[in-house]
């Protein structure tokens, strides 16, 4: 089951989509309710775009923005710490949805989604020469343009409290500190990680012929 999970996580992810998609359209909930839900749905989206397809992130991650000098195919990521990178990912975009009143959860989805919009748009781009690379088209599809809504609703609603942006900071930096980068990126990393990526997710997003784009020799998982 385990096993099964690791590989296949991101595809189960999108039973996630359907399910949130239909309770946001068809529920009957508040505007910002809504758009929350649609934010998690979004999330996982955006996870399937970056290692099902068009997949790819685990390379161009560990290869071109890391430059990792361990195998390329577990180190710095590999598919132990993605899974509990991104497992965890889902109930801290869904808390946000099932607590709307809480307003400071959802500025925590809006500069989540800075974030993101940050490290594709800007870091991986410049790194992999290109203006696109696995995940940035949920960035900027759906992503920004509901974090935008959101914050239209709020702001029409009377804005953030200093409480709002107190609980926003400390539970995205919670997440962003301790479950990414502290655990996933410092405790599950390891050069002779068990957990390598498959091989054909290590060969999505035409990887070899990027690595030539970009100069880099070889196109091999070690």
């Amino acid at each position: 089951m385990m096993r099964f999970l690791s590989r296949h996580w991101y595809s189960l992810g999108l039973l996630w989509a359907v399910i949130a998609i239909a309770w946001a359209l068809l529920g009957r909930l508040p505007t910002v309710q809504m758009i929350l839900l649609l934010n998690f749905a979004a999330l996982t989206l955006h996870q399937f775009e970056e290692y099902g397809w068009p997949g790819g992130f685990p390379w161009i991650h560990n290869q071109v923005v890391m430059a990792s000098s361990g195998p390329v195919d577990r180190f710095p990521l590999n598919q132990n710490s993605a899974v509990f990178i991104n497992v965890v990912g889902w109930p801290f975009c869904l808390v946000p949805a099932l607590f709307p009143d809480q307003r400071g959860l959802g500025l925590a989805m809006v500069l989540f989604t800075l974030g993101q919009l940050i490290y594709h748009g800007v870091i991986t781009n410049r790194k992999f020469k290109s203006v696109y690379n696995p995940g940035l088209a949920a960035v900027v599809l759906l992503h920004i343009p509901l974090g935008i809504w959101y914050l239209i609703e709020v702001f029409s609603k009377g804005g953030f409290t200093l409480g709002d942006c107190v609980l926003g900071v400390v539970y995205l930096g919670f997440f962003m500190g301790v479950v990414m980068q502290l655990i996933g990126f410092r405790l599950l990393a390891a050069k002779d990680s068990p957990y390598p990526f498959a091989p054909e997710e290590m060969e999505r997003f035409n990887r070899r012929s990027h690595l030539a784009r970009l100069g880099m020799v070889g196109g091999q998982n070690k």
